[in-house]
């Protein structure tokens, strides 16, 4: 009887070990963890791209708004400066007329003075005219700068 009760006390000593392993091999492997699946993988990826793809598209859009918004007013400053020269050279051009007919009349010294000075007088109030309207002017903005390329998500190599 003395085997058999030491068979039964191993016996039990190998079931209660036997029951004690499993529990403790599973509870590593439940906090250990596992990697994804590819499909969700490739979920996050096509996300993150789809994510990058309308960054990227907005940043370009709004860099054409500014563009097209600076392009404006770089077309009404030079409009609003052709405008300002135009009205110079043809307050030139009059004085310059005028000039010549009044020399062309002019018989003394004095009447030619008289018209050269009020040729120079002439200029120089289309010149002044002129730096007015160009001071007058909005100032443009600074030229937009295009958007840097953002970095495209990495591919998953899993």
């Amino acid at each position: 009887m003395k085997i058999e009760g030491k068979m039964k006390k191993v016996l039990a000593a190998v079931v209660v070990i036997s029951l004690g392993l499993p529990t403790a091999a599973f509870a590593d492997e439940s906090t250990t963890a596992s990697p994804k699946p590819k499909a969700a993988i490739n979920q996050t990826y096509k996300a993150a791209l789809e994510k990058w793809k309308a960054d990227s598209q907005a940043a370009q859009s709004a860099f054409k708004a500014a563009m097209a918004d600076y392009l404006a007013k770089a077309k009404a400053n030079a409009a609003a400066r052709k405008s300002a020269n135009d009205a110079f050279k043809s307050a030139v051009e009059a004085a310059r007329t005028a000039y010549k007919s009044a020399i062309s009349a002019a018989t003394t010294a004095e009447a030619k003075t008289a018209a050269d000075n009020a040729r120079k007088a002439a200029v120089a109030a289309a010149t002044a005219a002129r730096d007015a309207a160009i001071k007058a002017i909005a100032a443009l903005p600074t030229k937009p700068v295009k958007p840097a390329e953002l970095p495209k998500p990495a591919k998953p190599t899993a």
